[in-house]
């Protein structure tokens, strides 16, 4: 089953990768060991998952600065996320993801948090404002 979601901000590249559903903000300085890729806070709803190839949903950011090069930085570690979608987004993340070169949106209408979960295959679509959410199977 497929649906589409809206969005209100986008840029990038249309992209598909499997969701990773976050339930609180994150920061990929203090959230995330910047060596693995994989979510090393400890309580995290993700915790202990890699963000490789994964299209994160977040409902919010977190931090301050470090977004505007650890995108970056996880890009030339080849650990990087494929795709950044959030509810409520900062510039500086904005300024990391366009740094990356890795597709982001802001806002959502469903609430995006209700309609996908992790493992997902979620398709972002930039220029058409766009997030098509296929389940996976069951």
């Amino acid at each position: 089953m497929s649906r589409v979601l809206r969005v209100h901000r986008a840029w990038g590249p249309c992209i598909e990768a499997p969701a990773l559903v976050m339930r609180e903000g994150f920061s990929p300085r203090y959230d995330l060991d910047r060596l693995t890729g994989v979510i090393s806070r400890i309580g995290h709803s993700v915790q202990g998952e890699s963000v490789k190839g994964r299209i994160l949903v977040i409902p919010t950011t977190k931090g301050g600065v470090a977004g505007g090069w650890a995108f970056f930085d996880l890009l030339n570690k080849s650990i990087a996320p494929a795709g950044l979608v959030f509810g409520k987004l900062n510039p500086v993340m904005v300024q990391g993801a366009v740094l990356a070169g890795i597709p982001v949106t802001e806002g959502w209408e469903p609430d995006a948090l209700d309609c996908i979960f992790s493992g997902d295959m979620i398709q972002i679509d930039p220029a058409n404002r766009t997030i098509t959410v296929n389940q996976k199977a069951v």
